[in-house]
């Protein structure tokens, strides 16, 4: 039996890589999809589309929301409150005092919900988690952590995905919205420890416009951590390196390096960053009807600590 999704929000650069899981996934089926602005839904979906939230969240099993921060709220606990299951983009809302309400509004309707955190479902993360567990690294000297993309140079967030560069809408810039993934990419592995951020340094472009970036100074697992994220880095990527007594792993994109000394590093090739790897884990949890507690706690988590150093910074 097909399970009936509803597209709520539209405007979000990620939305290309929903459509494209929902369309290659046989028992997946989009049967709605709404925006505020009705001109932000694609042409290839018009037909689904509807006027009211409320309207696409009836039709559908489960619903994933892309709509920009500041409507993420409301939108989350209506779906939740209606009982379907939520997969909602980061961050939950513009502060993270509010995502802590929404997210203790969605656990007090026992409908399962999920962030799209998609580096958690990379399998080089994974592999790199097994290199720790093993303490091959031996004692942790030093990590550092950066994501980023030319968005804000491609025109990414031109016309209706203006909102995200608007800090009033999206709650966070450049560095918060790629910085939260590396904290969470860090909190997800087998260490168990949240990271810290002691202080951000961030790439403004003007007034009252959203930062393009910046890099974050903390620590992580006892060893020194530095952040870095950008909308305006060509040609961008994923580079997570961690650097201790007995070795270095780093990991880029899809690939995990190790090097203890021998003759040459250890190296192993996996499937790249994708966002939509953050749809096909919903899914999955979906047809298994079993989901994780508290699916929207390292969300919340992540951006609390982004915002507490940006706040010092």
């Amino acid at each position: 039996m097909p399970i009936d999704i509803a597209l709520l929000g539209c405007a979000h650069p990620h939305v290309p890589d929903v459509l494209g899981v929902l369309a290659s996934e046989p028992d997946l089926r989009l049967v709605a999809a709404w925006d505020a602005d009705p001109s932000a839904i694609p042409g290839a979906i018009a037909g689904v589309a509807v006027s009211r939230a409320d309207t696409a969240i009836r039709r559908a099993a489960a619903v994933v929301v892309c709509a920009p921060t500041d409507q993420r709220p409301a939108l989350c606990v209506q779906a939740a409150r209606a009982g379907k299951p939520v997969l909602v983009e980061k961050p939950l809302a513009r502060t993270a005092t509010d995502a802590r309400g929404v997210a203790r509004e969605v656990a007090r309707s026992r409908t399962p919900a999920l962030a799209a955190l998609h580096l958690r479902e990379l399998p080089a993360l994974a592999r790199l988690g097994g290199v720790l567990r093993e303490r091959l690294l031996g004692r942790l000297a030093g990590v550092s952590a950066a994501l980023g993309h030319p968005g804000a140079a491609d025109g990414w967030f031109d016309g209706p995905r203006a909102w995200m560069r608007d800090p009033n809408r999206a709650g966070v810039g450049g560095f918060g919205d790629l910085a939260l993934h590396l904290v969470d990419a860090l909190a997800a592995l087998p260490l168990n420890e949240t990271p810290a951020l002691a202080a951000v340094s961030l790439d403004r472009p003007g007034p009252r416009q959203a930062d393009l970036g910046g890099v974050g100074l903390g620590t992580w697992a006892g060893a020194p951590l530095t952040v870095r994220s950008s909308w305006a880095e060509r040609p961008g990527g994923l580079e997570l390196v961690v650097a201790g007594a007995a070795g270095t792993a780093t990991l880029r994109d899809g690939v995990l390096e190790l090097d203890r000394g021998g003759s040459g590093p250890e190296r192993w090739v996996g499937a790249p960053p994708d966002a939509g790897e953050a749809v096909r884990a919903f899914a999955a949890h979906l047809r298994t009807r079993r989901f994780p507690r508290d699916g929207l706690a390292p969300a919340v988590r992540a951006q609390a600590v982004v915002e507490a150093a940006v706040r010092v910074g």
